[in-house]
């Protein structure tokens, strides 16, 4: 059986597609309901820091984050070849050249403790 007209494409999956940021929905309402750029709600975070948790802390925090993810990434690349294994070592010095930082931010804490 041949169909005389073919069904025509739905364009529903644009809308769909633009719909589904609701965060950024919510953000453009109330930009022009409010004309103030709003902050992201609480709710919509995957991971949320306590108010509690000190600078000192958060800092201590993301140096472990940071040579847990450098261990990873050094793992994973041993394991590649190529240019597959040059990205991985690529993000493994952007991971170290970030621990370097934090870890000198930690110790800058540490002197401005030292001299109060």
């Amino acid at each position: 059986m041949k169909r005389p007209v073919p069904d025509p494409p739905s364009h529903s999956t644009e809308n769909d597609e633009l719909c589904r940021d609701r965060s950024a929905l919510y953000r453009a309402i109330d930009f022009y309901l409010t004309g103030e750029q709003p902050s992201a709600p609480d709710e919509l975070r995957f991971y949320n820091v306590s108010n509690d948790v000190s600078f000192e802390d958060t800092q201590l925090y993301v140096a472990d984050l940071l040579r847990c993810a450098s261990v990873t990434a050094y793992q994973c690349g041993d394991h590649l070849k190529g240019a597959d294994r040059a990205m991985v070592f690529s993000i493994w010095h952007l991971l170290e050249i970030a621990k370097a930082m934090v870890d000198r931010s930690i110790d800058c804490l540490g002197m401005k403790q030292t001299r109060d």
